[in-house]
């Protein structure tokens, strides 16, 4: 598929920068579309092939502004995060399912938009049976934010049943990290700890597993999908399945890059004191199997683990938590 002009929603946060910057390398006019807030903290700003809009996903007349003249769209935007989610449901539900449907309605209603990319997560295999993870595996999501994440898949696949010519792609992202996300985010937690000479805390005997995917690798693999044919009414894992790592050895590895072996070690909080998680709601072990992703549009991921953290130590550009005040649990 061509494409001339692409919205993407929550297009300035982690992902959304890094999408935007792959679809313009690839001659593709962006709109990017995100609310104020994280606009600013990004300091991104309009070029000739990138337009900003400031609004919500839930303010259908902006929305339609935006979504004006384009033939693609890359929803990102969401209410994220495990903690931040449940402790705010309703707008977690609103945000996540009433929101999608807004991009929906309006992205059927221009009759131009030839493709919608959904931006879903691996928490929606909750506690898999089998790892790594196919596309295969039953959905037994834990929280609300894998219960709204389902649902959005559902959205997105009734508008495909209802409007023939509505083609999508649905794609469930593997802990991506990578500069400009907030400092409630695992990795950039850790970062931020470690430089300011504290010990990284970790909710559980750390034994729990992920796979750390790096924000260039995961916008790649989205206009890869959007871009290809083969992707058409696909469900696909977005992942780095080559390193899956224990949470005790992800915070000894960033302590390791900051030089600080010899002064600090990881904390373990094994019975999750003073935070908002609870062991029964905790996934142990969670790591992807992208084959599929691979033999449609030859995924790989690149960027290695030791790589993506120095770049965004490097960067110094972890985002200030804007959205909540800084607390010690981990959102992962």
């Amino acid at each position: 598929m061509n494409f001339k002009k692409v919205l993407v929603t929550g297009g300035a946060g982690c992902i959304g920068i890094q999408v935007c910057s792959e679809l313009i390398s690839k001659g593709i006019e962006v709109v990017l579309y995100d609310i104020g807030e994280q606009i600013e903290a990004s300091s991104i700003k309009p070029t000739n092939n990138l337009t900003i809009f400031p609004g919500s996903i839930m303010d259908k007349t902006s929305l339609r502004d935006a979504i004006t003249g384009c033939d693609g769209v890359i929803h990102l935007a969401a209410h994220l995060g495990v903690s931040r989610t449940e402790a705010n449901k309703l707008r977690c539900l609103e945000i996540n399912i009433d929101g999608t449907k807004n991009v929906l309605d309006l992205a059927v209603r221009t009759n131009k938009v030839k493709k919608f990319i959904f931006a879903s997560s691996s928490e929606v295999y909750g506690e898999p049976l089998n790892n790594p993870i196919n596309e295969s595996e039953t959905t037994q999501g834990k929280t609300l934010y894998a219960v709204s994440k389902l649902a959005g898949e559902e959205l997105v696949k009734a508008f495909n049943y209802e409007y023939e010519n509505f083609n999508y792609s649905i794609l469930r992202y593997f802990n991506t990290y990578g500069p400009n996300q907030v400092a409630q985010f695992v990795i950039p937690k850790f970062i931020y700890r470690v430089q300011n000479d504290k010990s990284p805390i970790i909710n559980g005997d750390g034994s729990q597993t992920r796979s750390y995917n790096f924000s260039s690798d995961t916008a790649r693999a989205t206009v890869d999908s959007l871009i290809s044919d083969k992707t058409n009414s696909v469900t696909m894992n977005i992942g780095n399945c080559n390193e899956p790592i224990s949470l005790i050895d992800l915070a000894n590895l960033v302590i390791k890059i900051l030089d600080k072996e010899e002064s600090i070690k990881p904390i373990l909080n094994k019975d999750f004191h003073a935070t908002d998680r609870i062991s029964s709601r905790e996934i142990n072990n969670r790591f992807c199997d992208t084959s599929l992703a691979e033999s449609l549009i030859g995924y790989k991921s690149i960027i290695s683990l030791y790589e993506g953290i120095t770049s965004v130590i490097e960067s110094d550009s972890i985002a200030p938590s804007w959205m909540t005040k800084e607390k010690d649990y981990l959102i992962d």
